[in-house]
């Protein structure tokens, strides 16, 4: 098998055979196969991906801003 890159933003990894495959995607690693969720370094120490991982949004805003526009769909009361 030839080797490819990580599918991980701003990864330099190349995988091969023991590629981690998520959603048609090789990955280097677990790390970089879950997007860096818990802010897992790289498995290579060179490689510097999981310190630019894209700010994901915090499960509490998510549910204020849920809580703020429901229902959106009742009338106005009289």
């Amino acid at each position: 098998m030839s080797d490819h890159h990580c599918a991980c933003p701003g990864c330099t990894c190349e995988v091969g055979a023991n590629a981690v495959v998520r959603d048609g995607q090789s990955y280097c690693c677990e790390a970089c196969a879950a997007g860096h969720a818990h802010d897992e370094p790289c498995r290579m120490g060179d490689c510097h991906c999981g310190d630019e991982a894209p700010e994901q949004p915090k499960e509490s805003s998510v549910d204020n801003a849920l809580e703020e526009t429901f229902p959106a769909s009742d009338p106005i009361s009289p």
